[in-house]
Formats: structure tokens, C-alpha cells, sequence
């Protein structure tokens, strides 16, 4: 292949992850605690080959710009008072919630919780949500009263501790995230009746979004000019 073009084709596919990741962004631009996505580039020729030398073969590709890593932006959304005395919001961007699924348990800044039919505080899926012990949080009736630690009291007694857990953090999709390393840490605070917003702003991703699609075109015309140019090599190769 034309190297000019495979070095322009390299950077096609990284604009073309970009533009994905961002319109993802943008359809969760309203989804509770979402967490925006951002890519890392890279030449894709001193990340996999190293320092070219003398004794390269003559074929080694030319470096490209390539998607080198994506990464989560765990940068705080906005919170939004609800007065539900459920929902719970987290007060950095620090930390997650806990939540018992059926593919065991994961975590998740969405705090829309509510009580169940048993008394259980549950998300609006119907997933128990954990205590800093990792169980179930189950509350009496009475008269309920919250505080930032995330004690949880029942006619002034407290029953239960919301589970604030902090850690390395990977996406699993639909909000919920994944760990090996999350420990309660006593130490972040919640806010009680309010809920945090998506992290994603819409008219900056517009742009990049925008600005991703414009880069991709000049990309595509560029390999439509190389192409041009090594057809008429070719031709005027062919009739001298």
C-alpha cells in the first residue's frame, strides 16, 4: 500500500473512533452520573515499533496517528435538588455507590434510590443498594433522617450506613462499573435529595464532534488526491 495513504488511513479509523466516542457521550448527555469517555492519541509507530534504526526494512510503514488509549472522565456533573429522601448524590468526584446485579456487584454515581415494598433501598431497576459493610440495606419504618456521612436513621437511631466506595473504576456499561480494588472510604460525603447530572457537555462535544467530522474529510479527500497522483505516476510510467 501507497504509505502516504496508510498513514492518512491510520488517522481515518482514530477520527472515526473519536466521532463514535463523542456521539456516545452525547446520547448520555442526560443519563444520571454519567461519566464521559475521551481518547488518547498517539503515533502508532513509537508505540509499537520504538526508535527506528538504520537496519529498518525498507516496507516499515511510516508512523500514523492512531487512537493510542480511551479513558473515563470521572470529573464531577452537576447535582440537581430533587427532595426525594432517597436520591443521594456524591459530593466529589471521588467514589461510587454500590449496587447488588445480577452479574454481581457493581457501582454506579446514579444515587435515584427508593425504598421497595420490603422496606430495602433499591435503584429504580430494583437492585439492592449496599451498606459499607457490602449488604443490603434495609430500613425500618419511622421517622427517617439522612446525613452527609450517609448514616441512615430510623426514629434516631441509625440503621444503616450508605456504602461510598472508592477505587480503580472501569465501565460495564448501562451506568454501572466495575472493580477489583473498591473499599468503603468514610472519609467522601453525599448529599441527600439530590441527584448528579452527566458530566457530558453538549455543546462542547457538538464541536468536537464538528471539528472530528471536518478532520475526517480532509483525510478522505487526501487519499483521494494521493490516489489520484499515483494513477498518473502509473500512465506516465506506461506510455514513456
Amino acid at each position: 500500500m501507497n504509505r502516504g495513504i496508510e498513514t492518512t488511513a491510520i488517522g481515518m479509523l482514530a477520527s472515526q473512533r473519536a466521532m463514535d466516542l463523542i456521539a456516545n457521550n452525547l446520547a448520555n448527555a442526560s443519563t444520571r452520573g454519567y461519566k464521559r469517555d475521551g481518547l488518547a492519541f498517539g503515533e502508532t509507530l513509537s508505540r509499537q515499533m520504538g526508535v527506528p534504526n538504520g537496519n529498518d526494512p525498507i516496507d516499515k510503514p511510516l508512523p500514523g496517528v492512531g487512537v493510542a488509549a480511551s479513558f473515563t472522565v470521572f470529573e464531577q456533573g452537576a447535582l440537581e435538588t430533587t427532595g426525594r429522601p432517597f436520591d443521594v448524590a456524591l459530593a466529589s468526584n471521588r467514589g461510587m455507590f454500590a449496587v447488588q446485579t445480577e452479574a454481581g456487584v457493581r457501582y454506579t454515581r446514579d444515587g435515584a434510590f427508593t425504598l421497595n415494598s420490603d422496606g430495602m433501598l433499591s435503584t429504580v431497576r430494583g437492585e439492592p443498594v449496599l451498606d459499607d459493610g457490602g449488604l443490603p440495606i434495609q430500613i425500618p419504618q419511622g421517622e427517617i433522617a439522612t446525613s452527609e456521612d450517609g448514616s441512615i436513621s430510623a426514629d434516631g437511631v441509625v440503621v444503616a450506613r450508605l456504602g461510598v466506595f472508592d477505587g480503580t473504576f472501569a465501565k460495564d456499561g448501562a451506568g454501572r462499573f466495575q472493580s477489583q480494588d473498591a473499599e468503603p472510604d468514610p472519609e467522601l460525603r453525599v448529599q441527600w435529595r439530590a441527584l448528579e447530572s452527566s458530566n457530558v457537555n453538549p455543546i462542547q462535544s457538538m464541536i468536537q464532534l464538528i471539528e472530528v467530522g471536518r478532520a475526517f474529510e480532509l483525510a478522505q479527500r487526501s487519499i483521494q488526491q494521493q490516489d489520484e497522483l499515483t494513477q498518473k505516476l502509473i500512465q506516465s510510467l506506461h506510455n514513456s
